[in-house]
């Protein structure tokens, strides 16, 4: 069984239901990216993935949106 890595990040920018699955389909466009749960009332995205993503590389993901993402903590497991 591979390793799979949860981070956990803020989400900047996000308000609304629809900001929730704008910003679940950007970031699960990411190579890399397994799956993306959202809290929209906490403005957090856990982000599970199959290797090690730089948070600059998934802020790339925000271009032309008003989003914004910053790390809280991973977990491999």
């Amino acid at each position: 069984m591979k390793k799979t890595i949860s981070h956990t990040y803020h989400i900047g920018g996000m308000g609304y239901g629809n900001c929730a699955s704008t910003v679940k389909q950007k970031l699960s466009g990411v190579a890399g990216v397994t799956s993306v749960a959202i809290d929209l009332g906490k403005k957090e995205a856990k982000i599970t993935l199959i290797k090690e993503i730089e948070t600059d590389t998934l802020q790339h993901a925000f271009s032309n949106t008003r989003y914004t993402i910053s790390e809280l903590k991973a977990k491999i497991s």
